[in-house]
């Protein structure tokens, strides 16, 4: 018997074109548990929970099966060399919290599914050539959370990349600058030197 999930992966790996990664090991090996192949944690049940295959030297696309690993958490794929859009399935992955595809050659828009992913965290889709808007996201009140996005100026596009959501946002320049929005971090730390200041103003007073 297969489990499903192996079947997922082998087509992912199909479609990023497996062969040609830096580090394959265990791939598709039809004599080892899908677990145990590089970049992939299960959980107990031999679910795939994290895949990160960041600076990996993946190419080709990222394959519709990823939206069929329903427990997945972690998808790492930054620093790579992906192309065409991102699955939107993926915005259907309830368990998502971390999505990181910085720096490859994504194209097209943020499937509407993002806005109902609960549990997001961190949201890496910088150094790409996305554009459109992408969907207000839903943090649940995290006291952290990091959505990056090519929404500053100067853009590859007439306009940018649109995020209302967004702590910060780069630009063609590979620039990155925070918004308006910021995490309770930002916050608390933009407070406390505005009072380091103010207190050294105050005792530099004659």
């Amino acid at each position: 018997w297969c489990p499903p999930e192996r079947n997922f992966l082998k087509e992912f790996y199909t479609d990023a074109k497996g062969q040609e990664w830096t580090n394959a090991t265990g791939w598709i090996d039809e004599f080892n548990n899908h677990c145990e192949w590089h970049g992939v944690e299960c959980n107990e049940e031999d679910k795939v929970i994290k895949l990160m295959l960041g600076n990996g030297g993946l190419s080709g696309r990222i394959s519709d099966a990823i939206s069929h690993l329903t427990s997945i958490e972690t998808l790492d794929l930054h620093d790579n060399d992906l192309k065409g859009s991102i699955p939107s399935g993926i915005g259907k992955l309830a368990n998502l919290s971390f999505f990181i595809v910085s720096y490859n050659v994504i194209t097209g828009t943020i499937p509407d599914g993002f806005g109902n992913l609960s549990n997001l965290q961190l949201l890496h889709l910088h150094g790409n050539r996305l554009r459109g808007t992408v969907p207000l996201l839903a943090s649940k009140g995290q006291h952290y959370s990091s959505f990056i996005s090519d929404c500053g100026s100067p853009s590859v596009f007439d306009s940018p990349l649109d995020c209302p959501s967004c702590t910060m946002c780069c630009n063609s320049q590979s620039e990155c600058d925070m918004t308006e929005k910021k995490t309770d971090f930002g916050m608390w730390s933009s407070v406390f030197i505005a009072s380091a200041v103010f207190a050294l103003l105050i005792l530099a007073a004659p």
